[in-house]
């Protein structure tokens, strides 16, 4: 979190070219929509002139960060829950290992060990801060265990409250839960066969599951049924086409099984040489995870991290995807991509079949690894070596593979958020920024005069060009102006048609175009501005704005 202390209100953690600017807004849109008596399900600020369904996806953290926001603004309460949660991570990680082991010194390595996973640097990097909200997981963990163990009406309770805000926090990690928790069923069932009072303690395990089934449910299915519903409304702001999800899963979320294990900035895939995109695929577990856990499973504590050694390997194959996909390109049997577990869950479950990041099951290896990893403290000790000193070494060692050796290295970029407070002064309409011809999440940059001015913006949040804009002729003009970079003016351009364009865009509300002359080379927006002389009111110019008027 280094970078953003100086000024967390202005600076958030993240790459410009990412997800960042989009959470930032998300985070606001919530504290609006919430001040202004409203709830955040839909929107006319985005897809003007329509507007759409909308459930923003960080929703959890950006309600748990609202009093930051109203003291110290969007900015803050996202760089709040992005710090939250990976301390959050070490923390959860830690009780769930204390709980295991019963080792301090095999705690903290697996509290270290799994909030510095460098999936969550990558996301940070990412600006996805939905993903980093992963220290509910172990402590529901640590809760469903205690329950069955120790099964009451108050431990079932405690264990449904923490598997509920699990799963509002991040629908993948909820599934995480549920799958856990399945594991854990069968290895409990398992042993009940060695207890003389087991119908007893299946009994009262039982009435334990009636409060966190009961719990866990009402927690989450609200909000679940308010997501599904916005996702798949017609008007829907993000939605999730089959087709779409399938070719994302295939062609651009593929996990690679050598970027596992494969030290330094090895990209597969490389999304910046595929598509142009700076997000990065970050599956590494590192060597400094691994070997400890190796060390373990091969010593006399082997028996003990059994259960949490397979849990890691039906994590790591629900990593793996569809199909193999290795060194770049996707292993053939023959004629044929040879495929995986994974490929029948999404065919036959209607959970799996929405998903469409395999990738972020390396949060549920990881997991699982740090707890083995745990028990390698433990063992180092019954050999005579102090537990300050394995501790010391292997976190030291985490520390230096994370900062320099991952594929994502520290330390993390950062964006700037601010915006001239001019744009507060737009009002009665709504905004055009441009440029539009930049790559859609390094465009959601324009998002930011938003929170000045309020007004709607006919951009959404992963979409390409709006076709409203493209259906006017009008903006459509404007538009190809910029992408093709003439280096003039037609001598003759179309003014009837412009006219009329322009009547059209001013009835249906759009009154304003703010040009952002920092993010467009400076040929293109000499004829840009040119043109938008010669048919708009020019209203200001400073601060690397340009701002016109539409009448």
């Amino acid at each position: 979190m280094g970078p953003v202390l100086g000024d967390p209100s202005r600076y958030a953690l993240g790459h410009a070219g990412n997800d960042v600017w989009n959470h930032v807004w998300g985070f606001w849109f919530v504290g609006a929509s919430l001040s202004a008596g409203e709830l955040p399900l839909d929107t006319a600020l985005l897809n003007w002139p329509d507007g759409g369904s909308l459930w923003f996806i960080d929703a959890f953290n950006a309600l748990l960060t609202l009093p930051i926001q109203a003291v110290w603004g969007p900015t803050a309460a996202y760089n709040t829950a992005m710090g939250l949660n990976l301390w959050l991570c070490g923390f959860g990680a830690y009780v769930l290992a204390w709980q295991v082991t019963r080792s301090w010194g095999g705690a903290l390595v697996a509290g270290l060990m799994y909030m510095t996973a460098p999936h969550f640097v990558g996301q940070a990097y990412n600006g996805i801060s939905e993903t980093l909200a992963a220290g509910w997981l172990p402590l529901a963990l640590a809760a469903m265990r205690h329950a069955a163990r120790s099964p009451s009406l108050r431990s079932g309770a405690l264990a449904g409250l923490l598997l509920g805000l699990n799963t509002v926090a991040n629908w993948y990690y909820g599934l995480f839960g549920l799958l856990a928790l399945a594991g854990l069923g069968l290895r409990e069932l398992y042993r009940l066969r060695r207890r003389p009072d087991a119908r007893e303690h299946f009994r009262r395990m039982m009435l334990a599951a009636a409060p966190a089934a009961a719990i866990s449910l009402a927690i989450a299915t609200p909000p679940f049924l308010l997501f599904s519903g916005s996702m798949g409304a017609e008007d829907a702001v993000v939605g999730r086409d089959p087709d779409f999800v399938w070719m994302t899963l295939v062609m651009h979320n593929m996990t690679d099984a050598l970027a596992l294990v494969r030290p330094g900035q090895f990209q597969s895939p490389d999304l910046k040489a595929l598509f142009d995109e700076d997000l990065k695929v970050v599956v590494y577990v590192g060597v400094t995870l691994i070997g400890p856990a190796i060390g373990v499973l091969l010593s006399d504590r082997r028996r003990q991290a059994a259960s949490w050694a397979l849990l890691a390997a039906a994590f790591l194959l629900l990593t793996l995807g569809p199909y193999l996909y290795v060194a770049g390109e996707y292993v053939r049997f023959g004629d044929r991509f040879i495929p995986l577990p994974f490929l029948a869950l999404f065919e036959y479950t209607p959970v799996f079949s929405r998903i469409s990041h395999a990738y972020r099951f390396v949060v549920g290896l990881t997991l699982a690894l740090a707890v083995v990893a745990a028990f390698a403290v433990d063992r180092l000790r019954a050999r005579g070596i102090p537990v300050w000193a394995s501790v010391a070494v292997l976190c030291g060692l985490r520390l230096a593979e994370t900062g320099f050796f991952s594929p994502v290295r520290l330390p993390l970029p950062i964006v700037d958020t601010h915006t001239p407070a001019v744009l507060a002064n737009l009002d009665g309409g709504a905004v055009l920024d441009l440029p539009v011809s930049v790559p859609v999440l390094r465009r959601s940059q324009h998002f930011m005069g938003q929170l000045r001015h309020g007004e709607p913006v006919p951009y959404g949040l992963n979409d390409p060009t709006p076709v409203a804009l493209y259906l006017n002729r009008y903006s459509r003009y404007l538009i190809e102006i910029e992408r093709t970079g003439a280096a003039s003016l037609p001598p003759e351009p179309p003014a009837l048609d412009l006219a009329a364009g322009q009547a059209a865009l001013v009835a249906q509300g759009l009154r304003w175009i703010v040009v952002h002359e920092d993010r467009i080379p400076e040929d293109r927006r000499a004829v840009l501005e040119a043109f938008l002389d010669q048919t708009a009111t020019p209203t200001y110019e400073g601060d690397s704005v340009r701002i016109y008027r539409l009448d």
